[in-house]
């Protein structure tokens, strides 16, 4: 729950709000049901269509580099690397790889693919991985795999220490690379009850302590760091997280 907000000047505040949470919450409604009159599944990406969104180096670009005088080749591979984001990209591209051992190969057929698909992510998130010590090629990837989230791409170099770019590992996004037993685990009900609460105690962000209330056999108790006691009127309606266990039946 929103507790806390900044005021001006980045002040912190704790906001006395109160929230009425169930003791079960039911969310069947929002569960799909699949394809319903009216409806049509989008269509599918034919194979001639990716094609044509093969990513190619920009004449422009290009020629600029080259006029500075970069060997063409490399020009061409540092547009694709760059998603033809522009001449100074390209350009620092270059730069930082006029020593790789693969500068001087020629374009692979799937080069442009691999250049959109890998260069289609934030550069400053791929700084901040270089930054880390990581590969620029791999810090690309595992951006790509975990959807942007540098957390997330920072678990997926260490999960696949083996990985390259140009290897043909699945880099779908690290929410199902993560968890490959989810299509196993078993659909449930949509019933859900209350079971546990964490709360803030005091008066503002500088001062207070954190307490958890959780319900144990039908019966509500408070953890305050080592101390455990039996709470009678838990404070439900002044919670800042909240858990919820599905319910079987």
């Amino acid at each position: 729950m929103r507790k806390f907000v900044m005021e001006a000047g980045w002040v912190p505040k704790k906001l006395d709000v109160y929230i009425d949470v169930p003791d079960i919450i039911d969310i069947s409604h929002m569960r799909s049901k699949g394809l319903q009159p009216g409806e049509e599944l989008l269509p599918e990406v034919p194979e001639d269509a990716a094609e044509s969104n093969k990513l190619m180096a920009n004449e422009e670009i290009v020629a600029q580099l080259v006029s500075m005088g970069f060997n063409h080749l490399h020009c061409e591979k540092a547009a694709i690397r760059t998603s033809n984001a522009g001449v100074e990209e390209a350009m620092n591209w270059l730069l930082s790889h006029m020593d790789d051992a693969d500068i001087n190969d020629p374009i692979s057929e799937d080069a442009g693919n691999q250049g959109n698909a890998l260069s289609n992510v934030d550069q400053a998130q791929v700084d901040t991985l270089i930054s880390f010590g990581f590969q620029e090629d791999i810090a690309r990837k595992a951006l790509k795999a975990s959807g942007g989230d540098i957390e997330k791409a920072t678990d997926w170099i260490f999960s696949n220490p083996d990985a390259s770019a140009s290897s043909d590992m699945d880099i779908a996004p690290s929410s199902s690379a993560s968890n490959p037993s989810d299509a196993s685990l078993p659909d449930g009900a949509g019933k859900y009850r209350l079971m546990g609460l964490v709360s803030h105690m005091g008066t503002s962000t500088h001062c207070g302590h954190y307490v958890a209330h959780i319900d144990k056999d039908g019966k509500w108790a408070i953890f305050n760091d080592k101390k455990v006691g039996v709470s009678k009127n838990p404070p439900k309606d002044m919670g800042y997280l909240y858990f919820f266990e599905r319910l079987n039946s």
